[in-house]
């Protein structure tokens, strides 16, 4: 049994903590086990969970105090003797690996789940730009979840087929693609759930559901969001848009609904632990980012059928489904038509299509499972 290093930031809900809990639930772990570092001040941490599956914990100083969190990170590796570590901290994945690089850790894994973006982030954008030659140079492999994330944090031939030994790149590192898989079975769309959650959020059958599920911060682009609601209401005043998450702008967007008048149609759920659920009793899904990588979300929605709109700014790739749209972040007004035009839509072959192009997190994580062992015993 090989037990890896899983290295992430705060544990506060996001999508790639989300991957990995994911490939956990569902790896051989008789083969293969995960510890989970965190930064500290994680929120939303399973931590019985973790502990049932026999995973450890550990907390972590954030990147706030890189010496100290460099420090600390290299002794639990040191003293944990791992093969492999697998960091999910995109660009500033270069710290942790520079502490697995000084522990002596031989397998250390990039792995990049988003992109950049966002006139709001331009200081974690310079960042980012700064930090990706750093975070390249100490990791032995490369993983991101989409071609579009790998070009984005590796440059467009990262990808590139290498099989001839003359190719003037022969011998370089080659990007691994770690598709963001779920559970298909457990996303599929039910009957019982929607008529369950609609009761529980005071919603009728008869409403237009439209869905948000994400961090409320500038990547996420929720303010943007209520414009597109707002043209969809002139259009149909008994539609409901329902936002589950939690985030720094989330009393921003709250307070936005209520100057622009909508608040009263407007479901604001908080962070959720049923997904699933709210997947069902939706009838669209709208992800205007800034930016992304692959959003398991998107995944997700389409696995129970739904059409999503997603913006040009999210990767081709999160397009699984003929009902699925990627629009311009421009009119709202043309988003709120693409949203009316998405009623009776879903597909309820959804989680067979997801399973054929590769979704499944069963298949995914037997693959994963057979990387580790397979480059820890070098």
């Amino acid at each position: 049994m090989i037990r890896v290093a899983q290295i992430l930031g705060k544990m506060n809900g996001g999508g790639a903590e989300q991957v990995v809990m994911n490939y956990y639930r569902a790896i051989d772990r008789e083969q293969v086990q995960f510890d989970f570092y965190l930064f500290k001040g994680s929120k939303y941490v399973p931590v019985e969970e973790i502990k049932a599956m026999g995973g450890r914990l550990f907390v972590l100083p954030t990147l706030k105090h890189p010496v100290k969190y460099l420090k600390t990170l290299r002794r639990l590796l040191s003293e944990n003797g791992y093969r492999i570590m697998h960091c999910h901290l995109s660009t500033l994945s270069y710290l942790p690996l520079l502490a697995g690089k000084k522990a002596g850790v031989p397998v250390r894994i990039l792995h990049n789940h988003s992109t950049s973006g966002g006139a709001r982030e331009w200081l974690r954008n310079i960042a980012k730009f700064l930090f990706k030659p750093l975070a390249r140079k100490h990791a032995t492999e490369l993983f991101a979840c989409s071609e579009y994330a790998s070009h984005w944090i590796y440059g467009s031939r990262a990808t590139d087929t290498l099989a001839e030994s003359s190719h003037p790149y022969a011998g370089r590192r080659r990007v691994r693609i770690m598709p963001n898989a779920i559970d298909t079975q457990k996303y599929r769309f039910s009957e019982s759930s929607r008529k369950e959650l609609r009761r529980e959020l005071h919603i009728p059958e008869s409403s237009f559901v439209i869905g948000h599920i994400g961090r409320f911060c500038p990547q996420k682009n929720q303010g943007f969001l209520l414009d597109i609601f707002r043209e969809v209401l002139r259009q149909d005043k008994n539609a409901v848009l329902v936002m589950t998450g939690d985030g720094p702008d989330r009393e921003l967007i709250e307070a936005r609904a209520i100057a622009y008048g909508v608040a009263s149609r407007v479901v604001f759920t908080g962070q959720r632990g049923d997904a699933e659920k709210l997947y069902s009793a939706f009838d669209c899904f709208v992800l205007p980012s800034n930016y992304e990588g692959l959003p398991v979300v998107g995944v997700e929605a389409q696995c129970s059928g739904l059409p999503c709109l997603f913006s040009n700014k999210v990767t081709p790739e999160v397009k699984l489904l003929g009902t699925s749209q990627l629009l311009p972040l421009g009119n709202p007004r043309d988003w709120a038509c693409a949203v009316m035009c998405c009623r009776g839509l879903r597909d309820r072959e959804a989680p067979d299509i997801l399973v054929r192009k590769g979704y499944d997190i069963h298949n995914a994580a037997a693959q994963l499972a057979e990387f580790y062992l397979n480059t820890g015993k070098i």
